[in-house]
């Protein structure tokens, strides 16, 4: 046996009696127990520490990315003020289930505060900005230390500045943030300096040329000046330069806004609007998934859109619809919309007008409808609590045909609605945080009662209508999750006489149970009323919800699917005098998510929790009934609310 040979017998064996078996066959090994020891003193839990290191049980082992996540374990404890932290590992092989076992062992160490904020390079801001800077405290003296905090509120301090003149304020490139360590009867401190450049002018907006790239429709110049934020001489303001970018973007011809500086001339900036156009005609197919009157309808259609109509920017746009239900319960339609923006010469004010033509197939009755709604919404402002108000008026001609009556029904049917909305949401289809409340204040049968006398037997309705919808959204990064919640409650209250007047019709009035309501009832199905499918003219529901990611880590399509566990409240009553606390129903379930760029594709599945109306009021009174009359799978396109 040469000695090349019997070498090469020692370095197996040797391998082979530290290393098991079933790793020479290369079978992955995965992480196992992980245990975090902390040596002197405990800050964060044992989820925050792995989580911080992005490793997790059961995924393969990897040594590099042990190191890399020590070495991303102390950078977030540094970014949280311990500079002097310590980390020790220990690995060790369990045979029993053949996982790595992995040990950390932590020296927190010293936990430094903020003893001052200091900022550099603003010694020629004006001394009402001075005042108003030093008032920003996202973080300040006593505080420990926080990066993430810091960087906020240097960003803070910045803006302040460039939405108040000083445009060329920005933080050193190479020395934005310095920190300075030091102890003061053995408390550990620090200071904190925020670097700045380029705040000693206060800018003012000069000339804003108009630039549109390749204007074949020959789009109006002052049509897109008007949307422009600020005037020449107002102080700059990068917010008001953005907000400009974006309202003259909202133009439908346009595609894109780029307002950029041409020139300096003093404390003078003039700047210029570079436009890009869209295609003013296009033929638009989709599909559609939405809920009416509580019915979940899926199905599609084609609109033909003019985005420069005429002249001033109106839209003009021709929309076919069908929707479907079931055999019994669909929907055609065919619509078209003229929409002016800038109503009455109002800057951030738009009017439209839609005319509609619908055949809709209900329970036990058709609907042949032709309708003219107008619309007018004011923009107020992002900063005021209400940021918009609409106004609407619909005017309706209705004919009821009844499935178990030859005779039919017409209706002159007209509502006047004023409506104010807030909006902090930061997603419309997917909000994870945000503040939505609308409130609708609106009369019906003012026009009718005026003219009803013009047409042969048409009959009307005269009604007051209040209506306020909430849904409030809390991001939980700690549990991947969002709490998501909503209210809305509604009111309508009859009113006149008349030889025409008849009472409200169902399609008008509220309803209870479906996609969008208590999800452990079918469409319509709940209801403290002698006919659930005829509706109730007082509502009361609610929703909680807790939405979270099933596979957040995975980059495959599990990342797109989602979960959520709910508990719905509320129910209808035929009017606010018969309201009962006792007789709100409540609905529990969990549903499945399926996150598409049209928004979450959902199946919830919702059970009657507590019943006013069963005998079997609680869910578990009866255990024989749970999968027959008190289980309810939904459908929809979007979160519930």
């Amino acid at each position: 046996m040469t000695h090349k040979l019997l070498y090469v017998i020692i370095l197996l064996t040797f391998f082979c009696l530290l290393t098991p078996c079933h790793i020479l066959e290369a079978q992955i090994i995965k992480i196992g127990k992980m245990e975090v020891i902390y040596k002197n003193t405990k800050t964060y839990d044992e989820d925050a520490i792995t989580s911080s290191m992005g490793l997790y049980k059961d995924e393969p082992f990897d040594i590099k990315k042990i190191k890399s996540g020590i070495l991303q374990l102390k950078k977030f404890y540094f970014d949280n003020g311990f500079f002097d932290i310590a980390v020790d590992t220990s690995i060790a092989f369990n045979q029993e289930d053949e996982t790595m076992l992995l040990k950390f062992f932590i020296f927190e160490n010293k936990h430094y505060k903020i003893d001052n904020l200091i900022y550099k390079g603003l010694e020629k801001v004006l001394p009402e900005t001075s005042a108003k800077i030093s008032k920003i405290q996202t973080i300040g003296p006593d505080k420990f230390y926080n990066k993430i905090l810091i960087i906020q509120q240097s960003n803070e301090v910045l803006d302040y500045l460039q939405n108040h003149g000083y445009m060329n304020a920005r933080m050193k490139i190479d020395s934005g943030i310095i920190i300075k360590k030091y102890s003061e009867n053995s408390n550990p401190k620090l200071s904190v300096i925020l670097n700045f450049e380029g705040a000693d002018t206060v800018f003012h907006f000069g000339k804003t040329d108009i630039h549109i790239d390749s204007n074949v429709y020959n789009v109006s110049e002052e049509l897109l000046r008007k949307e422009i934020g600020y005037n020449e001489g107002d102080i700059y303001s990068k917010e008001v330069k953005l907000n400009s970018e974006r309202d003259v973007s909202k133009i439908s011809i346009v595609q894109s806004t780029r307002i950029e500086i041409t020139s300096i001339h003093g404390d003078i900036a003039d700047f210029r609007a570079n436009i890009k156009l869209n295609k003013r005609n296009e033929v638009i197919p989709y599909l559609k998934g939405t809920n009416i009157e509580n019915h979940f309808y899926f199905g599609g259609g084609v609109q033909y859109l003019n985005k420069y109509f005429s002249s001033g920017g109106k839209v003009l746009s021709f929309q076919l619809d069908a929707l479907y239900n079931s055999l019994k319960i669909n929907r055609f339609e065919f619509s078209t919309i003229l929409t002016q923006p800038h109503f009455l010469n109002i800057t951030k004010s738009t009017i439209s007008d839609k005319l509609t033509i619908g055949l809709y197939n209900l329970e036990g009755f058709k609907n042949y409808y032709l309708g003219n709604s107008t619309t007018v919404n004011y923009f107020i402002s992002e900063k005021t609590f209400y940021n918009n108000a609409f106004l609407d008026l619909n005017e309706e001609l209705v004919r009821f045909k009844f499935d178990n009556d030859t005779s039919l029904l017409n209706v002159f049917h007209s509502i006047l609605n004023v409506t104010a909305v807030h909006d902090n949401t930061n997603d419309l289809l997917s909000p994870s945080r945000g503040y939505y409340h609308s409130i609708t204040l609106g009369s019906a049968g003012l026009i009718p009662k005026l003219i009803i006398h013009a047409f042969k037997n048409f009959y009307y309705s005269e009604y007051f209508k209040a209506y306020s919808y909430n849904r409030f959204y809390f991001n939980l990064p700690s549990l991947t999750s969002i709490f998501a919640t909503s209210f809305k409650v509604g009111d309508i209250i009859e009113y006149g006489s008349g030889d025409r007047l008849i009472p409200i019709q169902s399609i008008y009035k509220f309803f209870s149970g479906g996609s969008g309501s208590l999800r452990g009832w079918n469409a319509k199905g709940n209801g403290v009323l002698a006919n659930k499918l005829n509706g109730g003219k007082f509502l009361l529901e609610g929703s909680l919800e807790l939405r979270k990611k099933l596979f957040p880590r995975k980059e495959n399509f599990l990342k797109n699917i989602s979960g959520a566990f709910f508990l719905d409240y509320g129910n209808v009553w035929e009017s606010h005098k018969d309201f009962k606390l006792k007789q709100i129903a409540l609905a529990i379930g969990f549903g499945v998510r399926y996150n598409l760029f049209i928004g979450p594709i959902r199946v919830d599945f919702g059970f009657k929790l507590y019943d006013p109306l069963d005998q079997d009021k609680w869910l578990f009174n009866n255990f024989s009934r749970i999968f027959k009359d008190k289980f309810a799978i939904q459908f929809g396109i979007g979160e519930a609310f």
